[in-house]
């Protein structure tokens, strides 16, 4: 049974601090794969992502184009409307039943998973893995429920900061994104 870890997000743009959380728990949860998916419409947001789809795709297919574990699944860019991790994570289930998946989250949005849509179908879809970050205190108990806990390094780091910042004509700090993100940002004028 192939061991496959998912990590979500708008990847608007993807950066370093991505790359860490998917090599971090690649290695440590002995993970086959790493599917990086990023969605069309987070749920969470009011609008679409500020860069286009077909650039975000291209960014995300720069990272995964760095690690032969590394997939592009473009499943929730296929769906119209709001992407709910539940009905992805149903779906992925159906079609891939011989494999075990991970849902790859920071402490951070732990705070709001029981938040999520159908948070409680959701859980009994997929066990979650959080990588720990300073300044975020969970009970350890909670790994009994499906979420499984790893230390690893962390940066802090955001794409709302890198947007902000490019959007403000100021220079970005190159060395958070990989070289061909960045290239590609700097091409299409992205954020400008």
């Amino acid at each position: 049974m192939k061991r496959i870890g998912i990590l979500g997000g708008t990847f608007d743009p993807p950066h370093i601090g991505h790359l860490l959380m998917a090599e971090e728990s690649r290695i440590k949860m002995n993970l086959d794969e790493i599917w990086w998916m990023p969605n069309r419409i987070p749920p969470h947001k009011e609008t679409a992502t500020d860069s286009l789809l077909r650039e975000r795709l291209m960014m995300v297919q720069h990272m995964t184009d760095l690690h032969e574990k590394y997939i592009l699944c473009d499943v929730e860019l296929k769906r119209n409307g709001p992407s709910y991790t539940v009905d992805t994570m149903e779906l992925l289930n159906e079609k891939y039943a011989h494999y075990e998946f991970f849902f790859i989250i920071g402490e951070d949005s732990l705070q709001t998973l029981d938040k999520w849509h159908r948070s409680d179908y959701l859980k009994s879809l997929v066990s979650f893995i959080v990588i720990r970050r300073p300044g975020y205190e969970h009970e350890m108990e909670k790994a009994n429920n499906g979420i499984l806990f790893i230390e690893g390094p962390t940066i802090d780091v955001s794409s709302t900061d890198i947007r902000k910042t490019l959007k403000e004509k100021k220079e970005v700090n190159r060395f958070l994104l990989t070289k061909e993100v960045y290239e590609l940002i700097k091409e299409h004028q992205l954020y400008e």
